[in-house]
């Protein structure tokens, strides 16, 4: 059946009575998650859907016949579930035998038939990003035979099954042999080493076979008996990239403001324009749009979020997943809230914080005084953060000056730092957090580490700033500590509050240091006086587009991380007005870039932890309307 790499459903039913056929769905659509109801196949990219279930209805589809329809105008469609019924009525049964039985496609009860499988292959390599090298066939009038596609892959990368079957041949290549709809397929793996299969095995589709002998897989498809060339000594050869099909398949752009336009032309009309932090779903077969991904002259037509639909230049494109730097906590409400464990009012009980997703702390070991007992500190932050993360909260731990140097006289006034005494820090800093993230490590109990704060700071007054050469060094050093005790935590970068521009620049001078081996798992950054039209008197440094835009493109395939923001010494204003700024940033981030901020943490809970405005009052009292609404936004 499907591959369970992902679900992708459209439950197709007819125009005529919708509603009175909808009815009859709702126990199907309570019981099956991820399943789109589509109106009628009429006007509607059925494409998009790996697996389509299909009410045969009279007057729906053209022929009469779903599976013929389907399969001629939807050739990205694997599996077709035809529902042979005239009648609500007579469609009422079959969801209720489904839903009791657990059964989303009737796959007890297919005798007739009425589940129908295409042969596909799935993208066949671990490696990143998904590139065709060269063609099947590809220059035939210039003699250039092909009988593969070649595929980018790179030397040791996991080699995997693209289609489930027996394997029949294992040498410097290995053969799978898959059976579809009783048709014969053979599927070849040039390329490979380190085989993990033999003949006779059956192998399961992702299911990893051998390692890559070098930077190009190669491809063969045969179809013994029905069909495909002769072609270098092999009969029945057929085109690759007719089967591809890739789970969850989108493009990234390479550069910024590229332009969407109406036709697949430079002098088409230009309707919109996307970015390199944006994942495209191709409009397009999936083995023909990524031919296309990367080659001079091509025109994909893509879909963004937003809705843009039309055609990009394939040539500044490049291909990927959906699950390449998104969505790093599904289902996680990303609004958050800062506490503080030495405040009296920073430490609330879990069942005030309501509907949030996030909290975060800072990690203070020195205690004013310089301390370096990380024993105390751990016992004075666990049963607070085993409490909350019970209530189901995740938690954000931000490492500073507080954890390591604060109170230390070698190292005060932070003003004199040299790169000499950034150096002995760094190195003690390091080592504290490779003890630190082990007494966390395993706990379940931290869902990130953020490797200092706001060190991009223009004026220091909460914050230590230091030099972007220096804080790649700590960075680097800091994360391969936590590393070394933890390898399955988010490690982000500090927080950058200096602005769009100065705050990615620093963020892109910072990242130069870094060696290959060490890369954040997400950029955080603190967007004070930033907001969306309508504030002017939160929003005076600008819409928080620009922040997000600046940030994105310094690390497009990761996430945003917003670890602080808020309205800042201004105790006295309105929280009504408060609520709509807060609650207007939030939703417009959710709906604009969906899965791009990982969190939106507010400064911070309680009036009088510093100088933001808290969700509650100084003594812990609800400030109607801002508390309500920020905890169930």
């Amino acid at each position: 059946m499907p591959s369970n790499t992902v679900i992708l459903q459209a439950f197709v039913l007819p125009d005529r009575n919708f509603h009175e056929w909808l009815a009859v769905l709702r126990p199907y659509l309570e019981k099956f998650e991820r399943v789109a109801v589509v109106r009628s196949p009429a006007g509607n990219n059925l494409n998009r859907f790996r697996n389509v279930t299909a009410v045969d209805a009279p007057m729906t589809w053209w022929q009469d016949s779903a599976l013929t329809h389907i399969r001629r105008v939807y050739p990205s469609v694997v599996m077709v579930d035809v529902i042979d019924v005239d009648t609500p009525a007579a469609l009422t049964p079959i969801v209720r035998r489904r839903v009791d039985n657990d059964d989303r496609y009737g796959e007890r009860d297919n005798e007739p038939q009425h589940i129908f499988q295409r042969f596909v292959l799935e993208w066949p390599t671990s490696a990143r990003p998904l590139a065709v090298l060269a063609r099947f066939n590809a220059d035939e009038e210039d003699g250039d035979l092909r009988r593969s596609l070649a595929m980018l892959t790179h030397e040791d990368a996991d080699i995997l099954c693209a289609a489930a079957g027996r394997v029949t041949a294992v040498g410097d290549s290995i053969q799978v042999e898959s059976l579809v709809e009783a048709e014969r397929w053979i599927t070849t793996y040039e390329g490979v080493k380190n085989r993990h299969v033999a003949v006779g095995d059956e192998v399961e589709l992702g299911q990893v076979m051998a390692k890559a002998a070098g930077d190009e897989l190669r491809l063969i498809v045969q179809r013994p008996a029905n069909g495909g060339i002769s072609l270098l000594g092999l009969d029945n050869v057929m085109n690759p990239r007719d089967y591809i099909y890739i789970p969850q398949f989108r493009v990234r752009p390479l550069v910024d403001n590229l332009r969407v336009r109406k036709l697949p032309s430079t002098y088409a009309s230009i309707i919109g324009n996307v970015f390199s932090w944006h994942l495209l779903e191709p409009q397009e077969h999936h083995g023909r749009a990524i031919e296309k991904v990367g080659n001079d002259g091509s025109w994909l037509k893509v879909r963004a979020v937003s809705g843009i639909e039309g055609y990009t230049a394939a040539w500044f494109l490049r291909g990927t997943t959906l699950e390449e730097g998104q969505v790093v906590f599904p289902g996680v409400n990303p609004a958050g809230v800062n506490l503080d464990i030495f405040h009296p009012m920073g430490k609330p009980e879990a069942s005030r914080l309501g509907d949030m997703g996030w909290l975060r702390f800072g990690y203070n070991v020195s205690n004013l005084r310089g301390s370096e007992d990380i024993k105390a500190a751990f016992q004075r932050y666990r049963p607070h953060v085993e409490a909350y993360r019970e209530a189901g909260y995740r938690i954000v731990f931000t490492t500073s000056h507080q954890t390591y140097g604060e109170g230390k006289a070698e190292f005060w006034p932070w003003s004199q730092m040299t790169d000499a005494k950034w150096g002995i820090l760094i190195e003690r800093f390091a080592d504290m957090m490779a003890e630190i993230a082990a007494q966390w490590a395993g706990t379940g109990l931290v869902a990130a580490w953020q490797i200092w704060n706001e060190p991009d700071s223009l004026s220091g007054v909460a914050s230590v700033p230091l030099p972007a050469r220096n804080y790649g060094i700590m960075f680097d050093q800091v994360y391969r500590a936590i590393r070394s005790a933890d390898s399955g935590v988010h490690i982000i970068t500090a927080g950058f509050n200096s602005g769009p521009q100065r705050g990615s620049a620093y963020a892109r001078q910072m990242l130069r240091a870094l060696p290959d081996d060490v890369r954040p798992d997400g950029l955080a950054f603190h967007p004070y006086g930033r907001g969306v039209n309508g504030h002017p008197h939160y929003s005076m440094f600008g819409h928080i587009d620009e922040s997000v835009w600046a940030y994105s493109s310094v690390l497009p395939d990761k996430p945003l991380w917003i670890t602080e923001w808020g309205v800042l010494d201004r105790p006295d204003d309105d929280p009504a007005q408060i609520a709509r700024y807060a609650t207007d940033m939030m939703r417009y981030l959710k709906r604009q870039y969906p899965g791009r901020i990982a969190t939106m943490i507010w400064y911070a809970w309680a009036q009088g932890m510093h100088n933001g405005f808290g969700l509650v009052d100084g003594a812990g009292n609800p400030r109607p309307p801002l508390t309500q609404r920020f905890l169930s936004a």
